[in-house]
């Protein structure tokens, strides 16, 4: 597969359900799934609000508490890191965005210019 916007309003799956959000991707009939995360032994609704519920405002540690959510995220469903392998794993997610429309995000990005890219990819092969 070719590389994609890794966002709630992507319409290709695998797009809509690596994103944090993916209750709002779920809300805006991109995902026909849910993807809880539990997180420090609590249940969130989607690796988002486990976000909201631990950030720190300070960029390395929220880049180090994501990782971290999306190890859980990933641990907890197979199916995504299944799937990040069978479109080529690292490599892939390298060639993929995260472009949202949030003015000044430090998340957004190409590749591994985007942080939370960098986060995925972190998590990835942490997880495997």
């Amino acid at each position: 597969m070719k590389e994609i916007n890794i966002w709630s309003g992507c319409s290709i799956g695998i797009g809509a359900a690596l994103t944090n959000p993916t209750e709002l991707a779920f809300r805006k009939g991109n995902l026909k799934n849910h993807y809880p995360v539990e997180f420090n032994g609590k249940v969130f609704r989607d690796a988002e609000a486990a976000y909201q519920n631990h950030k720190f405002g300070h960029l390395q540690q929220d880049m180090t508490i994501m990782t971290e959510i999306i190890v859980a995220k990933l641990q907890q469903h197979p199916r995504l890191l299944k799937t990040i392998a069978k479109y080529g794993g690292v490599a892939w997610l390298e060639q993929c965005n995260h472009i949202v429309g949030v003015r000044g995000s430090r998340w957004e990005g190409l590749g591994r210019k985007s942080n939370f890219i960098q986060c995925l990819i972190s998590a990835y092969i942490l997880v495997c």
